[in-house]
């Protein structure tokens, strides 16, 4: 009979074997491989992510016709608003 502590220390590995479909594998094997070694950089992430996304130029520029200056089509004239701030702000302190 062998002693107690020989059956606390010893370790024994039961054989268990499972059916896998071959389908089945080959998906199982596919999604293992498909980690990525390291981190994608901050940079690479926002690099990709905003492929395409670029600012696009202004095509639609016209003449104001208060002040002749150029703006954008269906967008208050920035001069004239400013003008009509102050003449605001003047007639609000007299």
């Amino acid at each position: 009979m062998p002693p107690l502590g020989f059956l606390s220390t010893a370790s024994f590995a039961l054989p268990i074997s499972i059916t896998i479909p071959p389908l089945l594998a080959d998906l199982w094997e596919s999604v293992l491989r498909a980690v990525p070694k390291k981190k994608t950089s901050h940079m690479k992430k926002r690099h990709r992510q905003m492929a395409g996304k670029a600012l696009k130029d202004v095509q639609s520029l016209n003449k104001c016709p208060g002040c002749g200056q150029v703006k954008r089509a269906h967008v208050l004239c920035p001069h004239c608003v400013k003008d009509i701030k102050q003449s605001w702000k003047s007639a609000q302190a007299a």
